[in-house]
C-alpha cells in the first residue's frame, strides 16, 4: 500500500522516509538521531543539520550534497549554481559577488599574467563615472551601478539602491560612457570611510559603513531616471519588443548583430538622436534580449554601448525547438517519479521511453568504455595505450541527437546562465543514468559524460568552447573552421608595386626567428651613413598585401581569425585551410611564395638612427630581397653579449612518458631553413649585428624614459606530445581510434628576447605611425584611451611595478589593473596617440602580415597611399588629395572594421590562454593518479570572503582557493590578510573548471607594516 499522505504535524524526518514506509522497509519511521551524533550537552542541532544527521545515521545510501554554494563558496569555487530556486533581494550582499567571466567571449580574467602581446593587442578598461550593468554570481538581479574606480586592490561601484559596492573583477554586460561627471561621484569618493588595509575596506562594506545615502541621492535620481526612460521606451514599443525572437532571429542559422543594429530593427527611427538611438532606447532592447535566455547570448559587451563591437549572438530559432523537446522528456521523467515515488530507478526509466532509450545506450556504451579503460570517481584513469570510442552511429537518432546537443550547449559552450532552469534539466540526466555517483552532477561531469561517450576527445581544451568567432565553428579535437571560402585565385592581382619595387643588392638580410618557425615575415638589416654614429635601420617585412585584393575573399576570410592561435594541440593559422588548422595546398603555396627568402618581396620601413637613439628620418619603399641570412634568436643574443634578464625560479611539472620520435601537428609544415651561426658570419656581418643591438638598445633606453615596461618577464610554457596512433583497418563502422594519453610538461619558458628583434620591430611599428600620420592615412593604430594622467602613472609604475620587473617578477593584476584605469586601456583607432607601456607616440602594428590581419590592413593603406604617390611624383596631401577615393579603408569604413576586429584578436588571446587548461589537466593528472604532484606548496593571500580565502601558488602562479574547513585551525579566517601565507597541499585540480582547492599545512604571517591610508578619495 502507498504511504499515506504526511501531515504537517509530523516531524520533517517522516516526511523524509516517505519512500521506505512500505511494507517491508528496513527503516522504522521512528528511528531517531544517535545520542553519540548530537552535541556534548546532548542538545539538538539546528533543524537542518539534525535533517543531514538523521540521513546519515538512517539513510546511508542517500548521499547528501551540502549546500555549498553561498556568497563565499561561489566566489571561491566558481561553480555554477542555480539562482532561480534563491530568495532574491535587491539588497543582499550576495549581488555584490561580481562574475569576470559571464559577460562575453572577448575578455580576459583576473588571476592571471600579463605579457607584451596583450598590451600590444590592448586592454579595455572602464573610466569612472560610467555607469554600469552587472551580474553577480548568486543572483538573478543585476547590478546597475556607476563606477568610481579602482582603489586599494578593489573596484569600486554606488549601485542604484544606494549601497557602496566592491568587486576583485568584472566586466560589464551594458555601459554608458560617461554617465556622470567627476563632481558628481566625488563626494561619493570624499564619504569612503579611511581605511588601513584591504581587508577593513571590506569589513566596511559589509557592515555598511559606506557612503550615506544622501550624499549619493543625485547619482540615484539620475540612475532611477534612466531606468524610467527605458522602461518608457520598452511599454511604447511592447509590440515588437515582445516579438523579438521572431523579428531578429533566423531559422537555421546563427547570427551575429551589434545591439544598435538590433535596435534598428525594433524601434522607430524618430527615437534617434543625432543619427543614433540614445542610452535608454539601447537600455530597452538590451533587457528584452536578456529577457530571452534561449536566443541571445552577449559575444562582446563593450566599453560604450554605441560601439560596432557590443555584438550579440543570436541563435536559431530551431535551437529552441531543441530546448523544447529535451524539456519535455526531463519533465516527464520528474511527473513519472512523482507518480510513482516507490519505483526503483530502473522502473521510473522504463516508463519514459525516449529518455530510457537513450540512457541505456548511455549506459552501454561508457560500461564498455570502462572495460578499456578505468574511470575512479567519475575521473577517467590515464592510459598510454590507445582508446576506442563510438559506436557513434546511435546518434542518427533525432531524439537522441537533440539530447547530446543540449549537453553540448550545456556543458562544452556554456550557453545558460547559471540561474536558467536548463541547468536542472542537463542534472537530472545525468542522475537517471547512475554512473556518476560520487560527482557534482554540473557541467564538469557532463564534460565527462560526453568525453566517455566520443563526443569529445579525452584531452580536449574546454576553455576554447567558450569563446566563438562569429562566422565559425569550432572543429573537435583541431582547430576553427570557417564558414566562408579563401577563393585564393580569385583574391589575388598582380603586384601594386612591380613598377617601382626596387633591389636591395649589396645589402645582408637578417632573418632572426627560432629554427622551427615556419613562417618568416619579417628580418632586419644595416646601411652605414656618411656620419659615423648614423645608420639607416631596415625592418623588411613579408608583402602579401602586394598581391592581394583587399576587398577580395581571401580578406574576408582572414578577418574571420584575424590572427594565428598558438594553442597546443589547437594550432589555427589566419592562413589555413577552410576546415581549420594549418594551410591547405592554394593557402600553403601562397604562403611559402611570400614567407621572406632571397628574392621575396618586402615592404621596407626604415629609419635613420644615432648612436643615442634618436630617429632622424624615417621611409617606406617596396622592395626585393637579395641575400638573406637565417639565425637564431638566442644565438644572436649571445654573440652581441646580450646581458641576461634577472634569475628566476625554474619550476617543471611533467606528467606521461615522450615518445620517442615527435609528430608534426596536422596541418604543419616542416621547416627547410638552412640556419647560420653568428659566430660563422663574415666580419662586415658581424660588426653589422653588433651595432644593430647598440641601435636597438639605444631605442630601447628612450623608450624607457618614457615610461615604456623594461622587461617582460617569461611565463610558462607548455609542451604536448601525443604518441602515434597506429592504424586499424579491420576497426567496425563507426568507431574512433584516438591515441593514449599525452606527454605534458609545464615549465618555465625560457628566455628567447633578443634586443635586435624586440626593439626594431617596435621601431617598423613607429615608421609605419609616423609616415601614415604624416599623410593622415587611417590605419589600425594601437594607443592608449587617455594619456592625462601619464604623469600619475610614470610614478606609480617607477615605484610599484618596475622594480619588481627588473627582479624578474612580473606584475600583480590590481598594478596592472590600476594602471589600465589610469590610461584608459589600449585601443584600435583611426587616429593616433601615445602608448604609455611601449614608451611611444604613436604605433601601428606591421610586421607580421602573414599572421596578423591588421597588419595587412596597414600594408594595404600604405601601398596605396605608395601608388598614388608614384603617379604624382610626389607625397600625398590630405588637403588637395580625396583619401577617401585613394584607399581601399575610407576612414568610416575603418572604424567600424577595427572595432569588431579588436574584438577578434581579443577573442584570439583568450583562446591562446587555454594553455593554462594544459597545466591543470597535468596537475589533476599528476594529483590523482601518478603521485607526483608538488606534495608542498606556498599559498599567497591575495583575498579574503566569507567562506575562505584565494591567493597564489608558487606553482606557476595558478590561482588557487581554500575553505575555512581546509584551514584546519591553523587561523582564524577574520585574522588573516592580503600577504599572509600558508603552506599548502591540494585538495582537489578541476581542469573543467579552472579550479584549484587546497588545505592548509602551516599559517605564515606576513610583518605587518604600520597602517597607512589607502582609501584615497579620488578615482585611481
Amino acid at each position: 500500500m502507498p504511504p499515506p499522505p504526511w501531515s504537517p504535524l509530523q516531524p520533517p524526518a517522516v516526511h523524509l522516509q516517505r519512500d521506505h514506509l512500505a511494507e517491508g522497509s528496513n527503516v522504522s519511521p521512528l528511528t531517531a538521531v544517535p545520542d553519540s551524533l548530537l552535541g556534548k550537552d546532548g542538545a539538538r542541532p539546528p533543524m537542518r543539520d539534525y535533517l543531514r544527521l538523521w540521513i546519515n545515521a538512517n539513510r546511508p545510501d542517500k548521499r547528501v550534497v551540502e549546500d555549498s554554494h553561498d556568497l563565499g563558496d561561489q566566489a571561491l569555487t566558481h561553480r555554477s549554481i542555480n539562482s532561480i530556486v534563491r530568495t532574491q533581494t535587491s539588497q543582499s550582499i550576495n549581488n555584490e559577488v561580481i562574475n569576470p567571466e559571464q559577460a562575453g567571449m572577448a575578455n580576459l580574467s583576473d588571476g592571471r599574467v600579463f605579457n607584451r602581446d596583450d598590451f600590444e593587442v590592448g586592454l579595455e578598461s572602464k573610466k569612472p563615472g560610467d555607469l554600469v550593468e552587472m551580474r553577480s554570481s548568486s543572483s538573478r538581479t543585476p547590478v546597475f551601478a556607476v563606477y568610481l574606480g579602482f582603489i586599494a586592490s578593489r573596484h569600486h561601484f554606488y549601485g542604484q539602491q544606494g549601497r557602496w559596492i566592491m568587486s576583485t573583477g568584472f566586466t560589464s554586460l551594458f555601459t554608458v560612457s560617461n554617465f556622470a561627471s567627476q563632481a558628481e561621484i566625488q563626494p561619493i569618493l570624499d564619504s569612503l570611510p579611511r581605511v588601513n588595509s584591504t581587508e577593513e575596506f571590506d569589513e566596511a562594506r559589509i557592515n555598511d559603513r559606506g557612503p550615506p545615502r544622501a550624499v549619493g541621492m543625485a547619482l540615484i535620481e539620475k540612475m532611477h531616471n534612466f531606468m524610467t526612460e527605458a522602461n518608457t521606451v520598452r511599454l511604447q514599443n511592447l509590440d515588437k519588443l515582445d516579438r523579438i525572437r521572431q523579428l531578429v532571429a533566423a531559422e537555421t542559422h546563427t547570427k551575429y548583430l551589434s545591439l544598435f543594429e538590433i535596435a534598428d530593427m525594433l524601434l522607430p527611427a524618430s527615437l534617434k538622436k543625432d543619427g543614433k538611438f540614445p542610452a535608454t532606447a539601447l537600455f530597452a532592447v538590451h533587457t528584452t534580449l536578456f529577457s530571452d535566455e534561449i536566443i541571445f547570448r552577449p559575444l562582446s559587451p563593450s566599453s560604450d554601448c554605441h560601439r560596432r563591437d557590443h555584438l550579440f549572438e543570436v541563435f536559431p530559432t530551431t535551437m529552441a525547438d531543441v530546448l523544447a523537446t529535451v524539456s519535455t522528456i526531463v519533465r516527464h521523467y520528474w511527473v513519472v517519479t512523482d507518480k510513482f515515488p516507490l519505483e526503483s530507478q530502473e522502473g521510473v526509466l522504463s516508463k519514459c521511453g525516449a529518455l530510457n532509450h537513450f540512457i541505456n545506450r548511455c549506459r552501454r556504451l561508457i560500461l564498455k568504455y570502462r572495460e578499456r579503460r578505468a574511470s575512479v570517481n567519475g575521473y577517467i584513469v590515464p592510459s598510454e595505450k590507445e582508446s576506442i570510442v563510438g559506436d557513434l552511429e546511435w546518434t542518427s537518432d533525432r531524439g537522441h541527437q537533440q539530447i547530446i546537443q543540449f549537453l553540448q550547449w550545456w556543458a562544452s559552450y556554456d550557453l545558460f546562465e547559471p540561474g536558467s532552469r536548463y541547468s536542472t534539466y542537463g542534472s537530472t540526466i545525468l542522475r537517471a543514468t547512475g554512473l556518476y555517483p560520487d560527482r557534482y552532477l554540473d557541467q564538469s561531469t557532463a564534460w565527462t559524460f560526453l568525453q566517455e561517450l566520443g563526443i569529445i576527445p579525452l584531452w580536449e581544451v574546454p576553455s576554447r568552447y567558450r569563446v566563438r568567432f562569429p562566422g565559425t565553428d569550432i572543429v573537435v579535437g583541431g582547430g576553427i573552421s570557417r564558414n566562408d571560402e579563401p577563393k585564393v585565385k580569385e583574391s589575388l592581382r598582380e603586384d601594386i608595386a612591380a613598377e617601382y619595387r626596387h633591389g636591395r643588392d649589396q645589402q645582408r638580410v637578417f632573418c632572426i626567428d627560432s629554427p622551427e618557425a615556419i613562417l618568416i615575415d619579417d628580418g632586419v638589416s644595416l646601411k652605414p651613413t656618411d656620419k659615423s654614429d648614423e645608420f639607416w635601420i631596415s625592418i623588411h617585412a613579408a608583402d602579401p598585401a602586394s598581391v592581394i585584393r583587399p576587398d577580395s575573399p581571401l580578406s574576408k576570410y582572414m578577418e574571420l581569425i584575424p590572427e594565428n592561435i598558438y594553442l597546443h594541440g589547437h594550432f589555427q593559422a589566419m592562413l589555413s585551410g577552410q576546415d581549420g588548422g594549418g594551410p591547405d595546398k592554394a593557402i600553403q603555396d601562397l604562403v611559402q611564395k611570400y614567407s621572406l627568402s632571397t628574392g621575396s618581396p618586402a615592404l621596407t620601413f626604415s629609419a635613420k638612427v644615432n648612436m643615442a637613439g634618436d630617429v632622424l628620418a624615417h621611409k617606406i619603399e617596396p622592395t626585393v630581397l637579395s641575400d638573406v641570412t637565417y639565425l637564431d634568436p638566442e644565438d644572436v643574443a649571445a654573440f652581441c653579449l646580450e646581458p641576461r634578464p634577472p634569475p628566476m625560479q625554474k619550476q617543471e611539472l611533467v606528467v606521461g612518458k615522450k615518445p620517442a620520435t615527435d609528430t608534426l601537428p596536422s596541418g604543419a609544415l616542416a621547416s627547410s631553413r638552412k640556419m647560420s651561426k653568428a659566430a660563422d658570419l663574415a666580419q662586415p656581418d658581424k660588426e653589422s649585428l653588433l651595432t644593430l643591438y647598440r641601435l636597438a638598445e639605444a631605442l630601447k633606453r628612450k623608450r624607457v624614459e618614457k615610461g615604456a615596461t623594461p622587461y617582460f618577464p617569461p611565463g610558462t610554457s607548455v609542451d604536448v606530445v601525443f604518441p602515434p596512433v597506429k592504424t586499424n583497418s579491420k576497426l567496425p563502422s563507426g568507431l574512433i581510434q584516438r591515441p593514449g594519453d599525452p606527454y605534458i610538461r609545464a615549465h618555465t619558458a625560457d628566455d628567447h628576447n633578443c634586443s635586435v628583434v624586440g626593439n626594431l620591430m617596435v621601431l617598423a611599428g613607429e615608421v609605419a605611425a609616423r609616415w601614415a600620420h604624416e599623410r593622415k592615412l587611417p590605419v589600425p593604430y594601437r594607443r592608449d584611451v587617455s594619456s592625462a594622467r601619464y604623469d600619475e602613472v610614470r610614478k606609480f609604475v617607477s615605484e610599484q611595478v618596475y622594480p619588481d620587473v627588473e627582479k624578474g617578477i612580473a606584475p600583480d593584476f590590481d598594478k596592472i589593473a590600476r594602471v589600465l584605469v589610469m590610461t584608459g586601456g589600449v585601443q584600435l583607432s583611426t587616429d593616433p596617440g601615445p602608448h604609455f607601456m611601449m614608451g611611444i607616440d604613436m604605433y601601428t602594428k606591421t610586421t607580421s602580415p602573414l599572421r596578423r590581419f591588421s597588419d595587412l590592413i596597414a600594408h594595404w593603406q600604405i601601398h596605396a597611399a605608395l601608388a598614388k604617390e608614384h603617379r604624382l611624383q610626389r607625397p600625398l596631401d590630405p588637403a588637395q588629395d580625396d583619401l577617401n577615393a585613394i584607399l581601399p579603408f575610407p576612414e568610416a569604413d575603418l572604424k567600424n572594421t577595427l572595432a569588431l576586429l579588436h574584438m577578434r584578436e581579443k577573442m584570439a588571446r583568450v583562446v591562446s590562454r587555454g594553455e593554462k587548461d594544459w597545466i591543470l589537466m597535468a596537475l589533476a593528472r599528476a594529483h590523482r593518479f601518478d603521485g607526483t604532484a608538488p606534495g608542498k606548496l606556498r599559498f599567497t593571500v591575495t583575498s579574503r570572503w566569507k567562506s575562505g580565502v584565494i591567493g597564489t601558488l608558487d606553482l606557476f602562479k595558478l590561482r588557487a582557493t581554500m575553505r575555512v574547513q581546509d584551514m584546519n585551525n591553523k587561523a582564524l579566517l577574520m585574522k588573516v590578510h592580503v600577504g599572509d601565507q600558508f603552506d599548502v597541499e591540494l585538495l582537489n585540480v578541476d581542469p573543467y573548471q579552472g579550479t584549484v582547492e587546497v588545505t592548509a599545512l602551516d599559517y605564515i604571517p606576513r610583518e605587518r607594516a604600520k597602517p597607512t591610508l589607502v582609501g584615497e578619495p579620488v578615482a585611481s
